[in-house]
């Protein structure tokens, strides 16, 4: 077979699942509003992902809320577009993180990275970024890769708030939590 190419083998999940099941529209590098407002307001978003994984992997659910816009939507999927939960409003969302946390019983630290502000108005922003989530427990494995796809709101108060909020998980390590499902 000399000369031919062998075809890929699929691995799972696909490559670019994201991409390809169109939840993602990642935009050529170019040039940006860089104005103060504009700056400040990457920053908050930047500070919404991380404050999100913190508040998480501490079981604050209350803090994990004030992420969110009252009626904001959360989104879970594995390894695909198509999510396999979908939790609505801040109330829902506190609840159902307050027993995904209590069932996981061991310390995670959600290191979310590559923040990507896509579109950035006055009040309101996409963005994208990734996150790897270690977890400790009896030694340390890697839990998950995970992509986050999200829509922003700026609120009265001026704090930049998700109003979508999509968990793509590459794999999860072990048994998914089952308060995470639909």
């Amino acid at each position: 077979m000399t000369g031919q190419t062998q075809p890929r083998q699929q691995t799972q999940p696909r490559q670019a699942w994201a991409h390809l099941d169109k939840k993602i529209d990642l935009r050529p590098l170019a040039a940006a509003d860089w104005s103060p407002a504009a700056v400040t307001a990457r920053l908050q978003i930047a500070e919404a992902f991380s404050r999100f994984g913190v508040a998480h992997d501490e079981a604050r659910a209350d803090v994990v809320g004030s992420c969110f816009t009252a009626d904001a939507v959360f989104e879970v999927a594995q390894g695909k577009g198509e999510a396999f939960t979908r939790f609505e409003g801040r109330a829902t969302i506190i609840e159902r993180i307050t027993r995904i946390v209590a069932e996981q019983a061991d310390q995670r630290r959600h290191a979310i990275t590559n923040v990507l502000v896509e579109t950035l108005t006055a009040d309101t922003a996409s963005a994208v970024a990734y996150g790897i989530v270690p977890v400790a427990a009896d030694g340390l494995t890697l839990g998950a890769t995970v992509l986050y796809v999200a829509d922003l709101k700026k609120e009265p108060d001026g704090v930049w708030r998700f109003s979508y909020f999509f968990i793509g998980m590459d794999n999860y390590a072990g048994e998914k939590p089952k308060s995470g499902e639909a």
